[in-house]
């Protein structure tokens, strides 16, 4: 344990009195009502469902070495006070010595962003397999039921154990020509040309024609990723791929990441919720004549990835909700820059 030491005094200690950090942390978080335990990353928490399509007040469950925590300069006690979780919360904790210890609490509700556009959702986490089980089927949690899955043997992804922060993945290898898919029946996939794509990624190499996700089968929304520098491409299928940034991915690093197209006036790229950069479109990246828009395939089989989680939105997320999405991310998975 770390400490601080001061000669104040003759004793048996040396001469020197031992003066121990006051404890100001938050050591558990929860929401018993909803049955959600918040996840605790520094000097954020995340408290992430998958089901609510609303958000409201709140009565939190807290766990505490401090003296005292209050929220907007009110008290709060364990199991009593409530506050609202539309936005996020500061909460102050105060050591014994009278220091403070502040923390951003945020809830998290993907099915309430982008006015409920959510329409995919697949988490590694959610699966339950032992490590280096085939994953034949991946259930999508966004709540429309948009499932893929992969019938055939020896080319399915493989779900490997305690890759990131703990979380499994995913894994993706074109030596398998791994790849899972939705042949036909998906759900509120397309709206208009906008969109908004996430995930958390391994880059493991690059190879030819990469896809990571394609929403169709020719002419419609696919995110790739260049075979030649490993950059993260939108593309419209078969026809124009642009990259937002101009940024290789790294490699063998897991990465937060996503873009925002918005019509086909423009798509911005983040990793880790920063922005990394915008590239202009035109009316060639209108998805609207598209063929099989009911399609789901993630991987095409030259894909070489770990994937541990993956959200599209059928809309272009504002700022403030795109903010809310890497803050539940880089929180779950530990992530930064």
């Amino acid at each position: 344990m770390l400490f601080k030491w001061a000669t104040s005094d003759n004793s048996t200690t040396c001469g020197k009195v031992y003066i121990f950090p006051a404890g100001k942390e938050i050591l558990e978080y929860s929401i018993p009502s909803l049955g959600l335990t918040g996840i605790i990353n520094g000097n954020q928490i995340v408290i992430t469902s998958e089901s609510i399509v609303t958000i409201s007040s709140y009565v939190a469950n807290f766990k505490t070495n401090g003296v005292s925590v209050s929220v907007n300069d009110v008290p709060q006690t364990s199991g009593v006070s409530s506050n609202d979780y539309n936005s996020p919360l500061k909460y102050v904790v105060t050591g014994t010595d009278g220091s403070t210890n502040e923390y951003t609490v945020q809830m998290v509700a993907p099915r309430v962003l982008g006015s409920g556009s959510l329409r995919l959702w697949f988490k590694a986490d959610q699966l339950t397999l032992n490590d280096g089980d085939p994953v034949t089927s991946w259930s999508d949690v966004s709540g429309y039921g948009n499932h893929i899955s992969q019938p055939t043997i020896n080319i399915w992804p493989i779900y490997r154990k305690n890759q990131v922060n703990g979380y499994p993945a995913v894994a993706f290898r074109s030596a398998l020509t791994s790849q899972m898919e939705l042949p036909s029946g998906g759900v509120g996939l397309y709206v208009s040309d906008s969109g908004s794509f996430f995930f958390v990624k391994r880059l493991v190499s690059i190879g030819s024609a990469i896809t990571l996700i394609r929403l169709c089968y020719t002419l419609g929304r696919e995110i790739g990723i260049s075979n030649v520098l490993g950059e993260y491409a939108v593309c419209r299928n078969a026809t124009t791929c642009v990259s937002p940034s101009s940024i290789p991915l790294p490699m063998l690093q897991f990465i937060s990441i996503g873009t925002v197209q918005t019509l086909t006036s423009n798509v911005r790229e983040y990793r880790y919720g920063k922005f990394a950069g915008q590239s202009a479109l035109d009316g060639t990246y209108s998805y609207a004549g598209g063929s099989n828009m009911d399609r789901v395939l993630l991987g095409n089989g030259n894909l070489d990835a770990d994937i541990a989680e993956l959200l599209y939105f059928n809309t272009n997320l504002s700022e403030t909700d795109v903010e809310k999405v890497f803050f539940y991310l880089n929180t779950k998975y530990k992530l930064s820059p």
